[in-house]
C-alpha cells in the first residue's frame, strides 16, 4: 500500500529563482498551493513591464500564469545559463494565491482551512508566528551559512569581509528567530572569478533546493529529519538597517575591478567553517 502524500504549501515572491525553487520541489514532491507575497498583487507599474518584455525577448510573447520581473537581458540571460527555464512561470499544475503580505490573516485563515504538514519558505518578508504555527514542520530555504551570516544581504556581507569559502546556503527550521532555527543542511557553493552576486545568490537557491528535495525524500518515506541547533554567538545577523550605499558601492567594485579574483588568492578568512551536511536517512 503507497503512503500517502504529505501536503506541502510554499511561501514565495514573484522573483525568478524562488518559481524556480517552487518548479524544481513540485516536479518531485507535489506542492499542494504556492502562497505568493506580491505588494503589487500580481499587477507590475507600466515601466516595469516593459522592462520585464524588453529584457524577456521572444519569451515575452508567451502568456504568463504569474508574472515574474526581470530587469535586464543580461540577468534574463544568468536566469536561463545558471536556472534553466524553471524561472520563467510557475508550472501550470501548481496553484497560487496572491498576498500583499505573507503574515496577513487572511494568510493564516487559508492555512488553517488548508491544514498543511509542512510549510516551505524562500525569500519573503520574516514569517511571524502565527502563519509559522498553521503547519507542523516549516522549513527556510536562507542564502547563508548560518550561524555565521544570518539576515539580510548575507552574500554581500561574506563579500565584504573578504570571506569567499564560508558562502553558502542554509535549509532550517523556520523560527521566529531570523535565520536562527535548527539546522537541517547546508551546501557551500563553487564561487568563480567572474560570479556576481547573483549569480551566487542563484548558485545558493540551486544548492539549497537539492537539499530540501533529498530531505523531502526522506519526509515522504516517514523517516525522521535530523536537526541541529545553532550557536548564534558564532556569528553575525545582519538587518536591512544597516545596508547602506556605501556598502553596496563596495560590492559593486569589487565585482567590476577583479575584485572576485584577488578575494580567492587572498581570503581574510583561509578555513571553512564547520557546516551540516544533509545526510539521507534511508
Amino acid at each position: 500500500m503507497e503512503r500517502a502524500l504529505k501536503k506541502i504549501i510554499a511561501l514565495i515572491k514573484p522573483n525568478a529563482p524562488l518559481v524556480y525553487f517552487t518548479n524544481q520541489i513540485h516536479r518531485r514532491h507535489p506542492i499542494h498551493r504556492v502562497i505568493v507575497e506580491d505588494k503589487t498583487m500580481g499587477e507590475l507599474p507600466a515601466f516595469r513591464r516593459l522592462k520585464t518584455r524588453l529584457a524577456l525577448g521572444a519569451d515575452a510573447a508567451k502568456p504568463r500564469k504569474l508574472p515574474v520581473q526581470v530587469k535586464s537581458r543580461e540577468m534574463a540571460s544568468l536566469y536561463s545559463r545558471l536556472l534553466g527555464s524553471d524561472w520563467l512561470d510557475l508550472a501550470e499544475s501548481i496553484p497560487f494565491t496572491l498576498c500583499s503580505n505573507i503574515n496577513d490573516p487572511a494568510v493564516q485563515a487559508l492555512l488553517e482551512r488548508e491544514k498543511p504538514d509542512l510549510l516551505l519558505d524562500h525569500g519573503t518578508s520574516i514569517v511571524k508566528d502565527h502563519i509559522i504555527a498553521t503547519a507542523p514542520l516549516a522549513l527556510n530555504l536562507h542564502w547563508g551559512l548560518s550561524p555565521y551570516y544570518r539576515g539580510t544581504h548575507c552574500t554581500e556581507w561574506a563579500l565584504i569581509n573578504w570571506d569567499p569559502r564560508n558562502i553558502g546556503v542554509t535549509v532550517h527550521r523556520l523560527t521566529k528567530a531570523i535565520d536562527g532555527g535548527d539546522v537541517l543542511g547546508q551546501k557551500r557553493i563553487a564561487v568563480e572569478p567572474g560570479d556576481s552576486v547573483d549569480a551566487l545568490n542563484l548558485k545558493l537557491t540551486v544548492a539549497g533546493t537539492q537539499i530540501i528535495i533529498e530531505a523531502l525524500d526522506d519526509w515522504q518515506q516517514g523517516r525522521q529529519l535530523v536537526f541541529h541547533t545553532q550557536d548564534h554567538a558564532l556569528g553575525y545577523l545582519t538587518l536591512n538597517r544597516q545596508w547602506s550605499r556605501l556598502l553596496r558601492s563596495q560590492i559593486d567594485r569589487l565585482q567590476k575591478k577583479e575584485g572576485m579574483r584577488q578575494m580567492l588568492k587572498t581570503p581574510a578568512r583561509r578555513s571553512e567553517m564547520p557546516i551540516v551536511t544533509y545526510t539521507s536517512q534511508q
